[in-house]
This record gives C-alpha cells, sequence and structure tokens, in this order.
C-alpha cells in the first residue's frame, strides 16, 4: 500500500511540477503556473461575482473585472519578472491577436481539451525564452461581453472598432495566457 501512495506521488509530480523542481528554471517554471491559473481563476472569480444574468456591464463592470485582471497581471510582472501575455484568434484588442504560431497552439487546445497546458521553448532575439500556455474557456458570464455581437455594450463598440471576440459559447475556446522568462 505504502509503495503504491509513493507511486501514485511520483507519478503526480511528473505532471504537476517542472522536472528539477529545485533549480531557478525549475522554480520559475512552478511560478509561472501558478501565475496562470490565478490570472485565469481570477478572471472567472471576478466575472461570476459583478455579472449576473439581465445586468447591464458598464465600463465600471468592465473595470471590476477586466481592469482587476489587468493589474494583477502587471503586478506579477513586475514582481516575478515574467511577461505575460493573453492571445486570442479573436480578439477584442489588436494587442492580443494570436500569431499564425500561436493560432496553431490555439487550435491544439481545441481539439484536445484534455490538454490543460502545454510548455514550450521560443528564441527570441538569440534568447530561449520557457514559455508556458494555459487555454481559457467561455462561461456563462463571458457572454455578456463575448456572445452575440448586436448584444455587446456600446463602449465595447466604442473602444474596440475592430473587435471580433464575440459570437462565443459557453465552453468555446476564448484564447490563452502565455507566461514567458529567459531561459538562463
Amino acid at each position: 500500500m505504502q509503495a503504491i501512495i509513493v507511486l501514485s506521488i511520483f507519478i503526480l509530480s511528473i505532471f504537476t511540477y517542472p522536472a528539477h523542481a529545485g533549480d531557478e528554471v525549475g522554480a520559475k517554471k512552478t511560478g509561472a503556473v501558478s501565475a496562470a491559473e490565478e490570472i485565469i481563476q481570477m478572471r472567472s472569480t471576478l466575472a461570476q461575482n459583478f455579472i449576473k444574468p439581465d445586468t447591464e456591464i458598464t465600463e465600471e463592470t468592465f473595470k471590476n473585472v477586466c481592469g482587476a485582471v489587468a493589474k494583477r497581471v502587471k503586478e506579477i510582472m513586475e514582481k516575478d519578472g515574467y511577461k505575460i501575455r493573453h492571445a486570442s484568434a479573436k480578439n477584442r484588442n489588436p494587442v492580443n491577436a494570436a500569431t499564425p504560431e500561436e493560432i496553431n497552439i490555439l487550435e491544439t487546445f481545441d481539439r484536445n481539451r484534455e490538454i490543460k497546458g502545454q510548455w514550450d521553448i521560443v528564441e527570441t532575439d538569440g534568447k530561449k525564452i520557457q514559455r508556458y500556455m494555459k487555454p481559457i474557456f467561455v462561461e456563462d458570464a463571458c457572454l455578456s461581453c463575448h456572445g452575440s455581437k448586436d448584444k455587446r455594450p456600446q463602449f465595447i463598440i466604442d473602444k474596440y472598432p475592430e473587435d471580433s471576440a464575440y459570437d462565443f459559447k459557453t465552453g468555446d475556446l476564448r484564447g490563452m495566457v502565455e507566461v514567458m522568462f529567459p531561459e538562463n
């Protein structure tokens, strides 16, 4: 029985914690996973608390949900030295437009819903960058701003004239959070 428990913990650690968790890269990887999970959970919790059925979505609501998440992202980046990016094939803010490579990753997440996150290494300006990507799925509360195109709040239409982040349904892949840091 004890051997089974030890083996179970070992297997869980392989899938939960990156290799070499005791070294600096391993610690950064663990932090990156936690940061992505925190951001997604924070958005979900705030949306559920501030967006109720038949509630008018105002700029204040937007600030309480998306603005608060953006503020937290900035705090994590400053504190932990990560670069954090949101990417989507159907973006609202042009800054979050997925690159062709990111679209391929998003398609993989959409086809394989059992993938909860994915690591890779990308090269930028001659530096190797560790990148953790975690999918974001649409929840009921998201539909107030990301549901039907004609039901978006007017301030969204005015602020984001090139918006394509609408016509989602609950459970659709909305995009992903990427948490990155230099490998060395």
